[in-house]
């Protein structure tokens, strides 16, 4: 489509990546076992919304940017209104309870919640009776709703969906998981990898029984690496089994430490970016590698940024200095070095690079 706005095609990809529901995912204790298939009527009304939401963004309240600005700050600004769909969804949820299916809203809790709108991007919540008037043309029943704020003498009220009168409960557990899931995400895998905005089956799962295949595999969805970087990525865990002391949590980890991850950087664009810092541990067993580990080498990738406390164009304690081929060669050890050959034959020699640089010993 022609956009106008920048928050037009950032309300469309919302909606691309909002991933597949599985039929047979581990569910949370205490969901019915139906719910799999009601969660993914969900996902199909949310992904429908934000498809909306990107052809007509004036009927949300969202910040109109001109599709032409370069100016970050605006953008951001402008891809945070997005969130107000589900802000709203949320604080309607946390000021409910369940009768018959249908919401039965607090009016007073829920003027609150918007006006704070904790936990949520959209601090607060402004002209959330645009987004109550779109789920009202999408199928919601609303009481007491005019289009107007709610006035002060609306004590509750009740939103209910007639053509699917489970949508209510479902939406309601799906936002009752995701403020569990805020207050106790430390055993939880890769807790950044998701969000209540994307409307991921995970938050309703049990975490306990989903595996790291499953969640690099949808990570690979989500953000459209080809069939070839999501078999990558699941071969290096694989691979990363045979060590001890290493941990992955997203980003792979030794002593604490990351060494290692999947640096996301766009739609289909990402790297695989370890973290090396003493050249000269591998610079000798470099030379039997593949050329497209050795290129990386044969460059250099600093930006003499200063960014750390005490950096300075001529000194800095991240950058890494090396010769190679008679070239010298500079590069961050936090940054300089990301891998784009995904070929599954690579994953050993990434990993040999990081045995010889952390000591890294088989188990």
């Amino acid at each position: 489509m022609n956009y106008l706005y920048h928050c037009q095609p950032q309300a469309e990809e919302f909606a691309r990546q909002i991933i597949p529901v599985p039929a047979d995912y581990p569910l949370r204790f205490g969901l019915p076992g139906d719910f799999r298939a009601r969660f993914a009527k969900l996902c199909d009304l949310a992904n429908e919304m934000y498809f909306d939401m990107a052809k007509r963004p004036e009927a949300y309240g969202l910040k109109l940017i001109d599709i032409s600005s370069q100016d970050r700050n605006a953008i951001q600004a402008a891809k945070n209104t997005i969130h107000r769909l589900v802000d709203t969804l949320t604080r309607l949820c946390q000021s409910g309870r369940l009768e018959n299916h249908r919401l039965v809203v607090d009016a007073g809790l829920f003027r609150a919640a918007i006006k704070k709108a904790q936990g949520g991007v959209s601090n607060p919540v402004p002209r959330y009776e645009l987004i109550l008037a779109r789920l009202v043309d999408f199928g919601f029943v609303i009481s007491d709703f005019t289009g107007k704020p709610f006035a002060k003498t609306v004590e509750s009220f009740t939103m209910e969906y007639p053509d699917a009168p489970e949508m209510a409960d479902t939406l309601k557990i799906y936002c009752d998981c995701w403020a569990d899931l805020k207050n106790n995400h430390e055993d939880v895998l890769v807790w950044k990898w998701f969000g209540v905005y994307g409307f991921d089956y995970k938050v309703t799962a049990n975490h306990k029984k989903l595996t790291a295949q499953q969640w690099l595999h949808d990570k690979a969805q989500r953000f459209r690496y080809t069939e070839e970087t999501d078999r990558f990525y699941i071969a290096f865990h694989e691979y990363s089994l045979n060590y001890k002391g290493l941990y992955f949590n997203g980003d792979y980890n030794y002593k604490n430490k990351r060494i290692g991850r999947d640096l996301q950087y766009g739609l289909g664009k990402n790297s695989l970016s370890l973290i090396l810092k003493d050249m000269d541990k591998y610079m000798a067993e470099l030379e039997t590698m593949p050329e497209s580990i050795k290129d990386q080498f044969r460059k250099s990738s600093c930006n003499h940024c200063a960014m750390h406390y005490g950096a300075a164009e001529d000194i800095c304690n991240y950058r890494r200095h090396w010769t190679m081929e008679g070239q010298a060669h500079d590069a961050c050890a936090f940054h300089g070095f990301q891998f784009t050959d995904f070929a599954i034959e690579r994953v050993p020699y990434y990993w040999r690079l990081l045995e010889l640089e952390y000591g890294l010993k088989k188990e």
